[in-house]
Parts: C-alpha cells; structure tokens; sequence
C-alpha cells in the first residue's frame, strides 16, 4: 500500500543517511519513477528531502529535521482522530487502514477527550447504503488492480454498462465520484456514484503509467473544450450568499447593489438548471443567445403548469 511505502521511505533515509533512486526501487520491486513520485510527495507533506549526484549521492534528508516530528501532539491527535474514525467507512474492511486507527487509539488512548473538535458526515442522503459497499469495492479494485463493471446513467439519461479501470476516489462539492480509464468511451472519466447501479468487480488489469496531474489536465482541457462564458446579475438580497456558489474574485458589486459575476461553465442543460436554481434572483446577461435559451427554457417549464 502506498502509505506503508511512504513511511518506509522515510524511515529508511533517516536511517541510512542517503539512499539513491534505484536502491528504493529494488528494495520496494517498483519502478525508480514511482519512486520519484513518492519523494516528490514526501517533500509535498513538509519533508525536507533533498538529492546530490555523483557517486557517492542519492537522497538525504536535510540537516536540523528530525523524524520525530511526525509524532502528534495532543491537539493534533483530537483533530486527527475523528477524521480518522469518520472516514473509517470508506475502507470498510481494510485491514491495513483499520490497523493504523487502532494503532493511534492504543498509543493514544490517554489523550483522548469526551467530545471530538470535528464532525465528518461525507454520506449521501440519496445511497446511505449502497455507498459503504461501493466505497470498498473502489478502494479494493484500485488497490488490487482489478476492473469495475457496472450500469450507468449519464447526464443525457443514456443507460449503459460500462467496464473501467479505476484510479482514484474522489469526493468534491457534496458529490462522490470514481475517477477511471472507461473502455467504452475510450477516455478518462469521472463516475459520480448517485448514477451508478449494479457495481461489481471485474478482471485483474495492467495500470496506465500516467500521473494523477496528467490525468486532471485531460479533465481540465475537456472541460474548457465545452465550456462558455456567463455574465451573471444577481439581486442585493442573495449577494452576501454568492461565496457559497462562486469564488470571491468573480464577483463584483456595482453602485446600484447589485452583483455581477463572471465564469466559464458547461454549455449543457445542467447550466440552466443552475441558474434557475437562483429563482428570481439571477438574470443572464451574456452571452445573449443563453439568455434567449434560458427564457425559452422557462417558457416550456411554464407550458407544463398550464395545461
């Protein structure tokens, strides 16, 4: 797992003083490159790991750093621990997360205290059931390379099953997602889990050599592929709430005020629906053929009330 390795990484540094590239690779069986990407993640984490060629080089970690400070202090381990026990459904039966929450209750069970600083509720209203079995199907394709096969339904209300190779789990904006290589489309995708039925796991399969940043520019530039520019005006009343929908530097506030915001967002029917989400409040002003499209689309949701 790669959490073990990390932290095996560490430790063997600390221990050894410098340790070149190929030495982790053949101590671990992985490529030098994942072992390139664990040390760029280390040093991400706040470890000071540096590397010095020649003969005699490799990677050390710098003077005045001691690996004791990963230890947690009372503070930490109450904001650590709930985190920990509220997150402990999305690896279901995994021995190997389980052990490491029992490890850090049994080195710090005196430091516990009645009530935790946090609460984590990341469950979804709609699968409070299906979520902890599709989480640990996830985590298990993922960690033992298998494939996912499962019915899906897309934006467009398409229904179609669909065999993945998993990547990674990903929760953002409320919504739970499983990123994967789809065979079907032939592309890397995003699954939300609200719209997958019947998820089970498949054959074992060989993992694409691509890091996580490559496959988010790939996202990244589909999503400019199809997205527009909005002007949005928003009413007085909802304009202390728009941080909850926009970034902060998006919106202004002119002298009569009102808001305007500016963005880029998907030219499909999920725009309309977010902007009638506003109710009265909001009136697009650009592009003008969305404003045209928006007011038709309320003309035939009206038709609806009145036949």
């Amino acid at each position: 797992m790669r959490v073990d390795r990390l932290l095996s990484i560490l430790l063997i540094i600390s221990n050894e003083g410098t340790v070149t590239g190929k030495e982790l690779a053949e101590h671990f069986e992985v490529s030098i490159r994942t072992i390139y990407r664990d040390i760029d993640k280390l040093c991400e984490a706040g470890v000071p790991i540096a590397s010095q060629g020649g003969k005699k080089g490799g990677f050390y970690i710098m003077e005045n750093y001691n690996v004791d400070n990963l230890f947690f202090n009372r503070n930490q381990i109450q904001i650590l621990m709930p985190i920990m026990n509220n997150l402990s459904f999305l690896f279901g039966k995994n021995q190997e997360y389980n052990d490491i929450v029992l490890k850090l209750e049994n080195a710090y069970k005196n430091e516990k205290v009645q009530n935790d600083k946090l609460s984590i509720n990341m469950s979804h209203f709609s699968m409070e059931d299906e979520l902890k079995e599709y989480l640990y199907l996830m985590n298990k394709a993922i960690e033992d390379s298998r494939l996912m096969v499962f019915n899906y339904i897309n934006r467009n209300l398409d229904y179609s099953e669909r065999i993945v190779e998993p990547i990674q789990i990903s929760y953002s904006h409320g919504q739970w997602k499983l990123v994967a290589f789809c065979r079907k489309r032939n592309d890397f995708r995003k699954f939300k889990l609200v719209r997958i039925k019947n998820m089970r796991l498949g054959d074992s399969f060989t993992k694409k050599d691509i890091l996580n940043e490559e496959i988010q520019k790939i996202f990244d530039d589909s999503y400019d592929k199809k997205s527009i520019k909005v002007t949005f005006k928003f009413s007085n009343e909802i304009g202390e709430q728009l941080t909850e929908y926009f970034d902060k530097e998006a919106i202004h506030k002119r002298g009569d005020g009102c808001y305007i915001v500016e963005g880029f967002y998907p030219y499909e029917e999920g725009l309309f629906k977010f902007i009638l989400g506003f109710g009265k409040e909001c009136e697009v002003l650009e592009p003008k053929y969305l404003r045209e499209e928006t007011e038709n689309y309320l003309k035939e949701l009206l038709l609806k009330y009145n036949e």
